[in-house]
């Protein structure tokens, strides 16, 4: 069979499936703003960071995950993940800086680091996530600024680091006077996950949490937390006049009022609970192919077999007519940290419409992977 001839099913985006709680949700609010008289003159004047209703509505959502309610003078509203990146970077790493990551990372991070001048990188990882004498190793060396971590359910491996771990690096990071940029996106949708770390360090900890996994990816709303007011005031000041990171007005409405309604919890619990009914469809379909994974999570990532190059077999499950993405897209590389690059695949089990367009998609991933391993395996026995 052609690939043209193969329907192609993607299992590359880890967005959130949609539930029928954020339907009824944003017909809800959006027919509230539709009647709203005021709605006209609300949208007349950008959001320098939120409204006062906004930060407060983002300081209640956000006490879910940090145990408490950062005062409102401690958060900041903005239109993405991306913005508040683009806005540390600029802050507190600056032109010619240096910023450690996982050695496999967020995509974006690389990118957007070089725009702004930032050299990232790698700090090595295991099952659990950074490795503290690593980080360590890296903050002796001199010349960090901060360091960027996805903590819970790591994108793309899917670990979760251990409590006791996040304290350990919450201690260096304050040792080497160190700043910490904590992305806590599928934060919400993980309620039993240790604390963040910005729950440990307040006072080195950058919190970063956005609505695009536990709400909806369109919304482009994005809350951070600083460690202090004066914190946030001396990264907001020196942007004020630019409107880039500025939240949508419209959809920051659309946001608060989900939040100050207690629709946006019933809908972030909507969301974990379709995400761990497709967790479970991969578990049965992928029941004999080793692959690790959490609870509710977006993706699951599959280590290859050590003859499969992770590049070679993306190419072959797109032939098939499925799009996965290999280990290093996720990459920083640097030298000798480049051979440290897995053979491994992060597969999205959340990107699907349906339940049997993912399970078509798995079933597609198994036969091709028991196909090309046992095709090697043959071949070996031919020529030994």
């Amino acid at each position: 069979m052609t690939r043209s001839s193969v329907e192609s099913i993607d299992l590359s985006r880890a967005i959130p499936p949609t539930s029928i709680e954020l339907t009824e949700g944003l017909q809800h609010v959006l027919s509230e703003l539709a009647a709203d008289q005021t709605i006209a003159g609300r949208l007349r004047r950008n959001r320098v960071g939120g409204a006062e209703a906004d930060r407060a509505a983002a300081a209640e959502w956000l006490a879910h995950r940090l145990g408490s309610a950062p005062t409102v003078d401690r958060v900041i509203v903005a239109n993405g993940t991306q913005s508040l990146l683009g806005l540390l970077l600029y802050h507190c790493v600056k032109s010619g800086g240096r910023i450690l990551a996982e050695e496999l990372t967020y995509p974006v991070l690389v990118p957007l680091a070089k725009r702004y001048g930032v050299e990232v990188v790698p700090v090595a990882l295991d099952a659990d996530g950074i490795i503290p004498d690593a980080f360590r190793d890296a903050c002796y060396r001199g010349g960090i600024n901060a360091l960027f971590c996805n903590p819970t359910v790591h994108n793309p491996t899917a670990s979760v680091m251990p409590q006791d771990r996040r304290m350990e690096i919450v201690t260096i990071a304050r040792e080497h006077q160190v700043v910490i940029f904590e992305d806590d996106v599928l934060g919400p949708l993980h309620g039993s996950m240790p604390p963040p770390l910005a729950q440990f360090g307040p006072d080195v900890v950058w919190y970063i949490q956005s609505l695009s996994k536990c709400m909806a990816l369109g919304l482009k709303i994005a809350y951070l937390v600083g460690p202090s007011a004066k914190h946030v005031q001396n990264l907001v000041q020196p942007v004020t006049n630019h409107s880039f990171w500025f939240p949508s007005a419209l959809a920051a409405d659309v946001a608060t009022r989900l939040i100050e309604s207690g629709r946006a919890r019933k809908i972030s619990e909507a969301i974990a609970s379709l995400s761990e009914q497709r967790q479970r469809i991969t578990r049965r379909v992928l029941q004999k192919i080793p692959f690790h994974s959490a609870s509710g999570g977006l993706h699951v990532w599959i280590p290859l077999p050590s003859s499969l190059n992770a590049r070679e077999f993306v190419s072959m499950a797109s032939a098939a007519g499925v799009q996965i993405r290999p280990a290093s897209m996720f990459a920083v590389c640097i030298g000798e940290l480049d051979r440290r690059i897995p053979e491994a695949v992060r597969v999205a089990v959340t990107s699907p419409e349906t339940d049997e367009e993912l399970t078509l998609g798995l079933e597609r991933l198994t036969s091709l992977l028991f196909r090309v391993v046992g095709e090697e395996t043959h071949s070996a026995r031919l020529t030994s």
